[in-house]
Formats: structure tokens, sequence, C-alpha cells
């Protein structure tokens, strides 16, 4: 038996195991597919009529302004979260009675299309990579058609789908990034 193995006996297999985590899955599109529709709520509407309400992010002298006159049915909880919260909004689980002291992305998938997206225009390389992703995302996966609705000629719609995903993939996280401590210069 090697010393290696005799000191980290587990060594091959967390190795492994980072390598399986590290590389992206065989179907990215079944990936994509599969996180994007998890994100979407299930039901735009619930029972009862809509009314104003304060909510989490509002400022402190924000007053509820009544509700509907016309009886318009109340939006279902999570779409409201999912229309008004942003990409990058954050959660904490509570397990078994204490909280996961790391919070995660509520919408893990929408935080990495707009971390992919960047600040840039429309038009720009990334931003165009992310309006094609979502493009196939509302057309059930079909990439093709979505591409040739961008304009992207038959040629390259394969590897331009591919290298998106495979972009996506790489900022894909379900934590957000640790912020970093700067020391004050100011003296």
């Amino acid at each position: 038996m090697s010393r290696l193995t005799r000191e980290s006996p587990y060594h091959a297999d967390h190795a492994g195991s980072l390598a399986r985590r590290a590389s992206p899955p065989r179907d990215l599109l079944g990936w994509f597919m599969e996180g994007f529709r998890a994100e979407l709520p299930d039901h735009q509407h619930t029972a009862g009529v809509w009314r104003d309400r304060k909510r989490r992010g509002d400022l402190d002298g924000y007053q509820p302004v009544g509700g509907s006159l016309l009886g318009s049915p109340r939006d279902a909880t999570p779409f409201q979260m999912f229309i008004e919260d942003g990409p990058f909004t954050t959660e904490t689980a509570e397990l078994e009675g204490h909280k996961d002291p790391v919070a995660h992305y509520v919408y893990p998938m929408r935080a990495a299309m707009a971390t992919l997206a960047g600040r840039g225009r429309a038009t720009d390389d990334y931003p165009f990579l992310v309006r094609t992703l979502y493009r196939t995302a509302l057309r059930d996966g079909d990439w093709d058609t979505a591409c040739a609705s961008l304009g992207i000629i038959e040629p390259v719609r394969r590897v331009y789908i591919q290298v998106a995903l495979e972009r996506l993939w790489a900022r894909f996280s379900i934590e957000p990034p640790a912020r970093s401590l700067r020391e004050s210069t100011a003296a």
C-alpha cells in the first residue's frame, strides 16, 4: 500500500467527484430546459381579488393603496415573486428548525443568464447569446427555429447554441459569489 493511499484513503474518490462536478452534463440543452422550467411558477392567479400589500424590499414609508375595483384576480405569490424579484434574489434554507448559513439563488438559471448577459447592449455578443437561449427556452428547446428567428444562418446554428450553453454552464452557480472585503484606504 502506498504512502499516499494510507494518508488519504479517499483521495481518488474525492478527485473523481470534483472532476465529475466540473464537467458539463452530456445533454446541456436538457440541463438548461430542466433548470429553466423548474424556475417557472405553476399558476398565474389564485383565488380572491387583488389587494395591494407591503412586500419585501418596499420602503419604510410605503403605504398599500387598496385593491382592484373591477375584481381583478389576485396573482399567485410565486408568480408575483417571479415577475417582481430580480435574477440575483437570494434566500436561506431552513432545515430542521435552523437556518442554513449559506444563501442561495432563488432563480439560479436566471442568475446565470443575467451574469452571461452582462451590461452590454442587446446587439453585443453575450447579451445576444442569452437572447438566443431565452428564445430557445420559450420554444420548448427548439434551438434551430430559435436561432433562425434571430437571423443566425443555418451552418453555424448548432455550434452557436453549443457555445451559448457551454458559457451558461460556466457561469451557473447555486450560491452567489462570496463578497470580498476591502481595507479602507482612507486615513
